[in-house]
């Protein structure tokens, strides 16, 4: 599928059912990943799609520079929220749902342009 849909046919691969079932199984994988580890794993949605800005499509660079991203973007949260409200402490989830969301849709809505 990655060569593209024409040669995946020509192959014999049903395109449109590998498409719907990688579909579902990711979005299930991902809800679970999301309801298990609390909005914190919403990191892990928005730092590939801001690596894949950086880097490209090349996957020997995408995923160590997601990984970093992803660190980069917990520590800076992390560091925002004890330090904004000084005796208090305010609770990562909510810096990095306040910061996320909207950066995540934004990265959907604007796409991905080589």
């Amino acid at each position: 599928m990655q060569s593209g849909e024409e040669t995946a046919k020509g192959l014999g691969v049903n395109t449109g059912l590998v498409r719907i079932l990688s579909l579902v199984m990711a979005t299930l994988i991902t809800s679970v990943a999301v309801s298990f580890l609390g909005i914190i794993g919403f990191v892990g949605l928005v730092a590939p799609h801001m690596a894949r800005r950086l880097v490209g499509d090349d996957h020997r660079f995408l995923l160590p520079s997601s990984c970093v991203i992803g660190a980069l973007l917990l520590l800076s949260a992390d560091t925002v929220a004890r330090t904004s409200f000084s005796p208090h402490i305010l609770p990562v989830a909510v810096l990095t749902s306040f910061i996320g969301a909207p950066v995540f849709i934004y990265l959907l809505v604007r796409g991905y342009k080589r």
